[in-house]
């Protein structure tokens, strides 16, 4: 019961702002709220909610409903290649190695590479190339590779 009325409150706390994010952790329970950019804060239009135990208890059909986000590690440019004469690191349907660079973010004349956390295919690109991105911003949508 002490769950729900959290739930309610975070709910409300994330509709009552324009945080695009809400992450309570607590024990061995995590909700987390998402609003896509340009939603409106009122009442029920958080875009997506998940209430999951993080004790490894979620079933297949939880994890297989959310999405795998390779997401900005920093505040910048996005790139999809590192020169404008260069082809892009990667396109929808590439599989790439943990560690292998996907895209590069450029920061006050600085290039950082976006590294792959895992062994993914990329899916969807979610970022167009030269847009500027937030840090913790999701940039490709990727299918996980089972090794």
């Amino acid at each position: 019961m002490m769950l729900k009325k959290r739930l309610k409150e975070l709910l409300k706390f994330a509709q009552e702002t324009d945080l695009l994010e809400v992450h309570w952790e607590e024990k061995d329970v995590l909700i987390s709220f998402h609003r896509t950019p340009g939603t409106p804060s009122a009442a029920g239009q958080a875009v997506s909610s998940s209430a999951k135990a993080t004790n490894g208890a979620a079933s297949e059909a939880e994890k297989a409903a959310e999405p795998v986000l390779i997401r900005s590690t920093m505040v910048g440019t996005f790139y999809r290649s590192d020169s404008p004469d260069r082809p892009p690191f990667v396109v929808e349907g590439t599989i790439v190695n943990a560690g292998q660079p996907v895209a590069a973010i450029e920061a006050m004349k600085i290039m950082k590479d976006v590294l792959s956390p895992t062994s993914c295919k990329i899916v969807k690109a979610l970022v167009a190339n030269g847009h500027p991105v937030e840090y913790g911003q999701p940039l490709f949508q990727v299918e996980p590779e089972n090794v």
